[in-house]
């Protein structure tokens, strides 16, 4: 690695979205605490960016945080390490008013571009963070964008899919295709400017749950500022499901 992007590295802070709860799967616990291949998920994630040189991480933390922070203080990641605790919600607050709330508590360093990460997304590829790092400054150079997204070419599709004629008559039905469009991986690059955006565009006091994917991202992408960063299908593991989880238990084992 050249010097240049380590030091890109050092001036970058790692959020990462560790609040989610196990709901799905039937586990009161928070996601980020599932254990995989005698790891935590937050293990997985964590180790991962600190390999690549990052040091800077900002967790935001819900469900039963107490528990995700005593796992963090007695892990020997060698990082520096601050938090944002989800004010409680009876409707829940979602990914973009996390990041709001973070922004606006502190916690979150405005001056500093971000790299946002999920512990339920399990990434493969070698370098993987520091690569997306690098293809995002080269494209914030040549192409004035303010943000990027880590992508996967396809993914298979969690449904049966049918094909209907003008006769409501099912003609081909294929079970979970694999459906061959650019489908994110939910870990994204954020330089300040968004911050600013998030600040306009997410409000605390909306009765429902805010996600950046919804709010967020579609303002950048119509701006043609939000620039694809490109991993294998087979190098993202994404953990929302009982199945998926059993997947990646098996993948690696």
């Amino acid at each position: 690695m050249d010097k240049q992007l380590q030091n890109e590295i050092t001036g970058t802070q790692v959020i990462v979205m560790a609040g989610g709860k196990a709901k799905r799967m039937g586990i009161d616990l928070p996601k980020c605490l599932l254990e995989v291949s005698g790891k935590r998920l937050i293990d997985w994630c964590v180790e991962s960016l600190a390999e690549e040189g990052f040091r800077k991480f900002v967790f935001l933390l819900g469900h039963r945080h107490a528990l995700v922070k005593e796992h963090i203080s007695s892990s020997n990641y060698q990082i520096e390490v601050k938090y944002s605790i989800d004010p409680v919600s009876n409707v829940g607050l979602g990914k973009g008013k996390a990041l709001k709330h973070a922004l606006e508590n502190g916690a979150i360093d405005r001056s500093m571009r971000s790299i946002v990460v999920f512990p339920d997304d399990i990434i493969l590829e070698d370098n993987a963070y520091s690569r997306l790092l690098s293809s995002h400054i080269e494209a914030v150079q040549e192409n004035a964008i303010i943000a990027s997204v880590m992508l996967v070419p396809g993914t298979e599709y969690p449904y049966g899919v049918a094909r209907v004629d003008n006769k409501n008559r099912i003609v081909s039905f294929t079970e979970k295709p694999f459906i061959r469009e650019p489908t994110s991986t939910g870990i994204y690059v954020f330089e300040p400017e968004v911050y600013e955006i998030v600040d306009e565009r997410i409000n605390m006091e909306e009765p429902k749950t805010i996600e950046l994917e919804s709010v967020i991202l579609p303002v950048l992408s119509k701006e043609r500022k939000l620039s694809a960063f490109f991993i294998e299908s087979d190098k993202w593991l994404p953990i929302n499901t009982l199945k998926e989880y059993e997947r990646a238990m098996k993948v690696l084992a």
